[in-house]
This record gives structure tokens, sequence and C-alpha cells, in this order.
């Protein structure tokens, strides 16, 4: 392997990568040795290609938040295709961390700068006893939630708002306002998810959200508490983040343009979605590059 600085020119290339996210301290590189997402997918690309390679991401998950669709971006001189690339790439890392898909993109693509939306997924279990099969992924509620409360508590966030009232950002954040797309509150069995696509998300914003869905579930916070919350924009009105295991990144997505290739199908699973992939309506299941089908043309505008 090559030593020196990252490639600066060379191709780009978009990954979409799934982990569990219980064994990391999270995406970003730290020091100390820290086992990060960011660093562990660096370390496999630079040895799977002979060079060092940088990988920016399009967001930072928080320690011990799930991803099943993070998407990053990375130059390289290979001259693999993109199949060829993942393929590799997903040989040479660990087992709570996969390659899903590569894609070749255009020179300027920025795998955070350029996304159009994320979608964040919280999943609750409210069956009678613990599931030490759904602990690492969901957070255990002892009491069965009402999904149609939390569903209608949710749809008072949809829209552009300020949320400094479900954030913890620090006081000198540049800007609070954020538009919420869509929420979807879906059960399937004992498991509920609440599910959140946004144009991006403030630092807890996901956790915070969830917390008011879990309050509405519980019988806690009625729908006008939470636009009553959120038009104060007082921090001190919200409930706390909850935990992070129950929260993954579901999907990035990104304007079809930036892309030099078709966007790859991905399989479907025979048993249909589950839960919090309910947003994804379309039988298209390309990923990521295609815009969702719900909403109007609006959410969809171009950056």
């Amino acid at each position: 392997m090559t030593g020196g600085k990252p490639r600066e020119g060379g191709r780009n290339i978009l990954l979409v990568v799934s982990y569990d996210g219980t064994g990391f301290s999270g995406w970003q590189r730290l020091g100390g040795g820290a086992r990060t997402v960011q660093k562990t997918l660096e370390d496999g690309l630079s040895a799977s290609l002979g060079e060092k390679i940088n990988v920016i991401g399009a967001g930072r998950t928080d320690a011990g938040v799930h991803a099943e669709g993070q998407a990053a971006n990375f130059r390289t001189s290979s001259a693999l295709s993109p199949e060829h690339l993942a393929e590799r790439l997903d040989a040479a890392l660990p087992p709570d961390l996969a390659c899903i898909m590569a894609r070749e993109a255009v020179p300027a693509f920025h795998a955070r700068y350029r996304a159009l939306s994320k979608t964040y997924a919280y999943r609750f279990h409210d069956g009678p006893r613990r599931d030490p099969f759904e602990s690492r992924w969901s957070l255990h509620v002892p009491r069965r939630l009402d999904e149609n409360a939390m569903a209608e508590a949710c749809k008072r966030l949809v829209g552009e708002s300020d949320f400094s009232a479900l954030t913890n950002a620090k006081d000198d954040a540049r800007a609070f306002v954020r538009r919420i797309i869509d929420v979807r509150v879906e059960r399937r069995g004992d498991l509920v998810e609440a599910a959140f696509r946004a144009d991006g998300f403030l630092y807890n914003q996901a956790r915070i959200m969830a917390a008011c869905a879990l309050e509405a579930g519980l019988g806690r916070m009625s729908p006008d508490t939470v636009s009553r919350i959120v038009e104060a924009r007082d921090r001190s009105a919200a409930p706390g983040a909850l935990g992070a295991y129950g929260l993954r990144l579901v999907r990035v997505e990104y304007p079809d343009g930036d892309f030099l290739d078709p966007a790859p199908l991905l399989p479907t699973r025979a048993d249909g979605p589950p839960p919090g992939q309910a947003l994804d309506r379309s039988s298209d299941r390309r990923f990521p590059g295609t815009p969702l089908s719900s909403g109007s043309g609006a959410d969809r505008r171009p950056l």
C-alpha cells in the first residue's frame, strides 16, 4: 500500500454501507485507536485498493446508532468497476459492517452536501417481556403503545420549522430550521417504528422526536402539545433523547444526475419491507440517488 496523503484526483465513488452500531464509537474517525465506522472503512479500502483512502460520510451517526443505508464517497485511481470494488471492500470488512453497493459519481459529488434527504427510524419493542434478540436494536417498553396516537403526534412535526426545542445542539448553532418531509409510524407484531424523512437533522433531533412519539404512544403527550413545544422553541419542555441503540439511518437520497451509471436494483424481501421502510413505497428499489415517490415535486427540489 502506498503511503502519504490521500488522493485528491481520480474517480469519485459513492458507497452505501450497513452496520450494527453497537461495537462502534460512532461514525467519525477519532484518535486513540477508537473503533469507528469511518476508520474501519478507510482501512478496508486502503488495504483493498493499495492506496491511502479518505472517506466522506453523509452524516455522523453517534456511538451505538445503526445504519442500513449510510452513504459515503471517496476518490480512487482504481479501475475496478463499482460492483467489483464493492465486493472487494465487503470481503475486507468485519461482520458488523457491510458494503451494500458502490456507484460512480460525478467529480463534484459530495456525500454530505449533495444529500436531498435522509431517513431515520426509531424502533420500539412493546411486548410483555424483553426480547434478547431485539435488545441491541430497539427500546423495550413494557406497555402496549398506541401507534395511532404516535402517528397523529408525529404529523405535527411535518413541514419547515425552527426545531431548537428538539435538539441538543449548542446555542451557537448557526441555524435550527429543518424541513420534515414525511413521517410514518407502523406496527408489525410487537415492534413499532417511527420513521422521519427530512432535508437534514440537528444533533439528537431524531432521537428527541422519537421520544415525543413514545410519550404520545403512552398517552402522556397530545398532538397539540407537540405543536406547542416546537412553536415555543423551549428545549426544557421536550423530553430527553432516547437511547442510541433504537435508532438507525435508513437511507440517504441524492439527485440522480450526480451519478454516471444507472442505479442498481436491490433485492426485495419476500415478506415485504420491515417496519420503518414503508416510506419507500416505490416498487423500484433503486437506492440511493432516486427520490422517494411520496409527496409533491416540491419534496424533491434540487440543491
